[in-house]
């Protein structure tokens, strides 16, 4: 029986989709409003569980934080058989987003070092799967939520590019924030570019949908409450989308 490298994983214990996350407590929760749910053994932090939703087969996994590790599951599982990937989570927005509204991916600029071994060069533009931004779209307008479609900007270095902890990371951030946002960047994130990137390279569909939770401009964050809220959404909007 064919195992992934590092997930460890065969097809027969994956679904027919897959929800990729950063946080592995996500996956516990995911998998509590699954039917069925079957959590995998843990390979490398990398959890996953697998269940049914809409009566199909859908698998979750977590991969942590970054573009690097974020592909090499997509492609892992791409190459066990999976041909639809929506990657959740949390987003910084720019305006006219506000906090508390859900963000999703038409395409990506790849400011990260992954994204050119799938063929898309750094500071280029690659597009999601147009099926399942409709899919995501849809699924959240019935939810009754706001979302946005739009250009995601992805980034490696989190504490210079996005976020600054000290004095020269404020500085550069600062300055790479604005010159997104004068570029119409709806979301700033450390995954959509590579993994768009990937998709397209090995023939699958995938797209982001993040919800927004720090103004880039401000930095100011939803709060605790808001935050739990709309994780919840995310999941069920995410979960109908992809087994759609």
């Amino acid at each position: 029986m064919k195992r992934a490298w590092y997930s460890g994983h065969s097809a027969e214990e994956l679904g027919d989709s897959a929800i990729l996350v950063g946080d592995p407590d996500r996956v516990e929760r995911i998998g509590a409003l699954l039917d069925e749910p079957v959590f995998l053994p843990v390979k490398r932090g990398l959890k996953t569980v697998t269940g049914t939703w809409n009566g199909k087969r859908v698998s979750i996994v977590a991969f942590g934080m970054g573009a690097p590790i974020a592909t090499i599951v997509l492609h892992e599982f791409a190459d066990l058989g999976i041909t639809r990937f929506v990657r959740i989570g949390t987003a910084m927005y720019f305006p006219p987003s506000t906090g508390g509204e859900f963000l999703i991916s038409e395409s990506a600029i790849g400011f990260d070092g992954t994204s050119p071994a799938y063929g898309v060069p750094a500071g280029e533009m690659v597009a999601a799967d147009p099926a399942l931004v409709t899919a995501l779209m849809q699924a959240s307008a019935a939810a009754e939520e706001t979302s946005h479609r739009g250009l995601y900007a992805t980034y490696d270095a989190f504490y210079r590019d996005m976020f600054g902890i000290d004095a020269k990371g404020s500085a550069r951030a600062d300055e790479m924030r604005k010159e997104m946002n004068g570029r119409g960047v709806m979301a700033l994130d450390m995954e959509t570019s590579a993994l768009l990137a990937a998709g397209q390279d090995l023939g699958v569909a995938v797209a982001t949908m993040c919800y927004g939770t720090v103004d880039a401009l401000s930095q100011e964050k939803l709060g605790a409450e808001a935050l739990d809220r709309g994780e919840g959404q995310l999941f069920r909007i995410a979960l109908n989308a992809i087994t759609n």
